[in-house]
């Protein structure tokens, strides 16, 4: 028996008030509606209905055990439904309260695993996400052991908010990555908070791990959630919490939609960067026979593009054996400092030295904030010649004024043999 049990609820207050409704969860691959979570509901004092989620929070003025007679009632309540109404292979995902967990004196009963159980909800159609993992790591890891053993996933909710708990998501891996898109999405879409939303997509590939984004209410958003390996979608854009389940196929047609509308925008913008990585091409080919003509002694009569931040040269080891030069107030400047600076650790470098075709690719760098100017930009590395590679900083400008447009980068390219 848990601590809140053994209190004595208010009988003032009836689980009856709070009810629960669910909120589709939809596959970016097929359309198809692959469960719902279940959220606290209950009527205002004008009949509507409205959140509950704050009854359930520790800081209101309900008792632990009036708290937990409702978080318990709402899970008995979701199952029921969810076994009556849920088709065949949809998920239905609760949430625990931490509160709950940190009462528990024992492990060796799972009031949720008999709630499973009694609705007849098989369990590996329930998914208990876990939010707020302040705990005890070592009881939080023991906890989703028992819940896989007994066929449940588990989800870490709300990761977005967690960023200074990696330690705590590595150590009890969960099954699914829960992020609200609205921390990333207040405001506007900088290159740091698209940089976080693409780690956690990456970060939950490597783990093997889905990641689902909820609160997505614009088709900007469903897009930026693509780019970060969504791979289910929840929020508005599709549907709120709703008292009834909806058929599987019902925002199919929405998502084919959505989808077409990626790829047109997409091919668009990766037309427009090739067109502009065509035309930085040929800056390059241009600097680069300058340098083999005379070194950087003839840099006077070249102008470079704009985007070109600055260039450097490094030796077949990576070392690097020329100035940072870089062209302000309509003349070159060289900063010295760096020479003897090793950089083949760089997968740009060493990608391109031990490539086959090492005279005739152009490799790139991922993009990232330029540490000197604050810039977003990328490095392209080619050969300047058999001993020596040419490497080049490039502002990493969108061509496109969409969101989307600025994660769409591409990687490689071909260029002319050397003469």
């Amino acid at each position: 028996m848990s601590k809140i049990l053994k209190e004595t609820p208010n009988p003032a207050l009836t689980s009856n008030e709070v009810f629960p409704w669910f909120q589709p969860v939809v596959d970016v691959a097929t359309g198809r509606v692959v469960g719902y979570e279940a959220l606290a509901r209950q009527y205002n004092d004008e009949g509507e209905v409205v959140s509950a989620a704050h009854l359930l929070r520790a800081d209101n003025d309900l008792s632990p055990a009036q708290r937990l007679e409702l978080d318990r009632s709402l899970r008995v309540r979701a199952l029921k439904m969810f076994a009556e109404k849920g088709e065949e292979g949809q998920v239905l995902a609760l949430n625990l309260s931490p509160e709950w967990i940190d009462s528990l004196e024992s492990f060796e009963q799972l009031p949720t695993l008999d709630m499973i159980r009694e609705a007849g909800v098989k369990p590996e159609q329930v998914l208990l996400e876990i939010t707020e993992i302040n705990g005890d790591i070592d009881r939080i890891r023991e906890l989703a052991t028992l819940y896989r053993n007994a066929g449940v996933r588990v989800a870490y909710d709300d990761f977005g908010a967690g960023f200074q708990q990696l330690d705590r998501l590595m150590a009890f891996t969960p099954d699914v990555i829960k992020l609200d898109i609205r921390m990333f999405s207040a405001g506007e879409i900088t290159h740091q908070k698209r940089a976080l939303m693409q780690m956690v997509g990456d970060l939950g590939a490597r783990m093997g791990c889905k990641v689902v984004f909820e609160g997505v209410e614009t088709e900007d958003e469903f897009f930026l959630a693509l780019h970060c390996n969504a791979s289910h979608i929840q929020g508005f854009l599709f549907s709120p919490a709703q008292a009834e389940m909806v058929a599987r196929d019902t925002y199919k047609t929405q998502v084919k939609g959505l989808l077409e509308s990626h790829l047109d925008l997409a091919i668009d913008e990766t037309a427009r960067r090739q067109f502009h990585h065509e035309r930085l091409k040929s800056e390059l080919m241009a600097l680069r026979e300058l340098l083999l003509a005379g070194g950087d002694s003839h840099l006077d009569s070249f102008r470079p593009d704009p985007d070109i931040l600055r260039f450097y040269v490094c030796d077949r080891q990576g070392n690097q054996i020329s100035a940072n030069w870089s062209f302000r107030d309509e003349q070159w400047c060289a900063d010295e400092t760096v020479i003897g600076a090793n950089w083949s650790w760089r997968p740009y470098f060493y990608q391109l030295v031990g490539s086959e075709d090492y005279n005739t690719r152009v490799m790139s760098s991922t993009s990232y904030s330029d540490i000197a100017t604050g810039r977003v930009c990328h490095t392209l590395s080619l050969a300047l010649d058999e001993r020596r590679v040419l490497l080049v900083d490039v502002v990493d400008r969108a061509q496109s004024p969409r969101p989307m447009s600025a994660l769409i980068a591409c990687q490689s390219d071909r260029m002319p043999s050397l003469s």
